[in-house]
This record gives structure tokens, sequence and C-alpha cells, in this order.
């Protein structure tokens, strides 16, 4: 009865914890004067979404539970898709056109891309275990 929302709860706060690391390295490395860490997360967690969404449903078939702990709790608390409205809501208060236009067009189509290339790679990787 509660097992869905615990592997949705521990899915959640592992991918809280990884958007966290995430964000503090790239501020770290990239420093604050562009959202790289929410970009970052955003286009990652896109990826990783393409890749496992194919991986594991179609070579595993993984169980609804596994699904509800990586789908909705950890990419979903992983993923920052909130946060970066909240941003280009500042870009655009700020009048920061270029930076609002560039946050809109790299975190949109760069998790577009990402999700399909995490797919195709999956996919990839499933074609050569069926042909071994």
């Amino acid at each position: 009865m509660f097992a869905p929302y615990i592997m949705v709860g521990l899915g959640g706060s592992l991918g809280a914890i990884a958007r966290y690391i995430t964000v503090i390295c790239s501020q770290t490395l990239w420093g604050l004067r562009f959202p790289y860490g929410t970009l970052l997360v955003n286009t990652f967690g896109s990826f990783i979404a393409g890749f496992f969404l194919t991986f594991l449903v179609e070579r595993f078939n993984a169980g609804e539970y596994w699904r509800l702990f990586f789908f909705s709790g950890f990419l979903g608390a992983y993923t920052t898709f909130s946060s970066f409205a909240a941003e280009t809501l500042l870009m655009y208060k700020n009048g920061q056109w270029f930076k609002l236009c560039s946050n809109i067009l790299l975190n949109n189509v760069g998790s577009l891309a990402m999700v399909l290339i995490g797919a195709l790679l999956a996919q990839s990787i499933l074609d050569s275990l069926h042909q071994s």
C-alpha cells in the first residue's frame, strides 16, 4: 500500500541530493553568471531519462516500483524545469534578453536532443546484446 510512495520518496531523496551536488559543482567550475547547473541537470537528466527508459523497459521490463523510483522519484527531483522557469522570469525582469533566449533555447533543444541521444545509445547497446 505504501510501497509506491516509499519508492518515489527514496528516488526523490537521491535525485535531490544529486541535483544539489551537480549545481554546486557547476557553480564552482563556471560561476554564477549563467544558470549552468540548471542547464546541466535538465539536459543530463533528459539523457538519463531517454537512456534508462529505453534500456529498463525494453531490456529488463522493469517493474512498476523501479519506474516509480527512477522516473517519478529520482528524475523528478533531479531535473528542474521549475527552477528553469523561475530563472528565466528573473532574466526577463532584469531585461537580460540574450541570456533569456539562450536559456530557453539551450534547455529545450538540449533536453530534447539528449533524450533522443540517450534512447539511441541504449537501443544501440540493446541491439549489440541481441547480436551476441
